[in-house]
């Protein structure tokens, strides 16, 4: 142990006396090391947010969703998961429980019953709407204290109010609602956003235009053959069975495809990264080289102690990983930075996740890469004999 702290001693003093020289060769190995970690996080962070969105759509462990599509492909007229549904479902063998799914994203079917214009809308519950176009919306105040209030689109606000809609009341199922803005929705066309309290205390009764269904399986239970049993006994006594089907898609399988597709394009991109890898590890074995050419002197006095070719061949072999793995760990801070500072700028869209597996193989492949490259000079370092360096 104290001869190897003596040769890592050594390798660091031989490092630092040509800093420059040792600096433009980890450059290499610093780019390489940062691309692969950066690509390797991105990826990562796919994966991540695809699995949470597969999760809240059904892909749990012990979770399953049960979906109603309507003949014609529109929103269901009547909810299709009745308390009597509900109660058909919990009777199958291995459903823990069962409960109907809300899609913050979905908004829910209602009739707007102005005079003046009447007609569908969907309806979507928000917590807060505080930043619309036009107005002032509505606040967490506003949700906590039930206000009837709510914003509409663009088109409502021109068909129904001739674009003069705030401060003028919207009827919805007959109930009256002021507009305290206007709020445009490209996913939902005549979409009035209302706080959630609001809507549960005086909308309860909507639907939404896909319903779901959650099951929770029982431990030991296999969700596909338990999810499959629920449509089957819901097709068969549902209440929906006159307007469409009940069906069962295994979300958990999609993930699993899916993240196959990640890891192979993540794995595809970081392996063409790599390449820059093997250039550097020329470079360093080009370095070993002329480092073992300028110190033939340190190696005939080493050799004139005592010291075996093993000790010589292990004293370069050093020097290369040491160069390699700082390389390495530079690299892997630089990646680890480049990927928090995409996140940063895009955190809608791409998150960065950095993993153990990652960390290891930076510092593996900076190992390696100094262990390849290196041991040939090492091997020519320990071949030289005294008597040879001597003539």
């Amino acid at each position: 142990m104290k001869n190897l702290s003596n040769i890592l001693a050594v390798s660091f003093k031989s490092i630092l006396k040509n800093k420059r020289r040792n600096i433009f060769t980890m450059i290499g190995i610093i780019i390489g090391i940062a691309a692969v970690i950066t690509i390797m996080s991105l990826g990562n962070g796919f994966k991540k947010t695809a699995a949470d969105e597969f999760s809240d759509s059904g892909a749990g462990k012990n979770s399953a969703i049960i979906n109603f599509m309507t003949s014609s492909g529109e929103g269901a007229k009547e909810n299709p998961f009745s308390q009597q549904d509900i109660d058909i479902v919990k009777q199958v063998n291995g459903v823990s429980s069962a409960k109907i799914k809300e899609n913050d994203d979905t908004g829910y079917s209602a009739k707007m019953t102005n005079p003046q214009k009447k007609g569908d809308v969907s309806i979507l519950k928000k917590a807060t709407m505080d930043t619309p176009e036009k107005g002032q919306g509505f606040d967490s105040d506003d949700n906590e204290l039930h206000k009837k209030v709510v914003t509409v689109d663009d088109k409502i606000a021109k068909d129904v109010f001739n674009k003069d809609a705030l401060g003028k009341t919207l009827y919805i199922d007959g109930q009256g609602f002021k507009v305290v803005g206007i709020a445009n929705d490209a996913m939902n066309p005549s979409a009035v956003n209302m706080p959630s309290k609001t809507f549960d205390q005086y909308m309860s009764n909507l639907n939404q235009d896909l319903p779901s269904l959650q099951l929770t399986v029982q431990d030991g239970q296999d969700k596909k053959d338990v999810a499959k049993k629920v449509e089957d006994a819901l097709n068969k006594k549902g209440s929906g069975v006159g307007d469409g089907k009940y069906t069962y898609n295994d979300t958990e399988e999609m993930m699993k495809g899916i993240n196959k597709v990640f890891d192979g394009i993540t794995y595809f991109v970081a392996a063409v990264a790599g390449i820059s890898l093997f250039i550097a590890g020329i470079g360093v074995m080009n370095v070993m080289y002329i480092s073992v050419t300028e110190r033939t002197e340190e190696i005939a006095i080493r050799r004139a102690f005592g010291a075996k070719a093993r000790d010589i061949e292990l004293q370069f072999l050093i020097e290369s990983v040491v160069l390699c793995v700082i390389g390495g760990l530079i690299g892997l801070i630089l990646g680890i930075l480049i990927g928090s500072l995409v996140d940063a700028v895009t955190p809608d869209y791409i998150k960065s996740v950095v993993s153990l597996s990652s960390v290891i193989i930076a510092v593996g492949v900076s190992m390696l890469i100094g262990i390849v490259f290196g041991w040939i000079p090492a091997r020519a370092a320990a071949k030289k004999e005294l008597i040879d360096i001597i003539k």
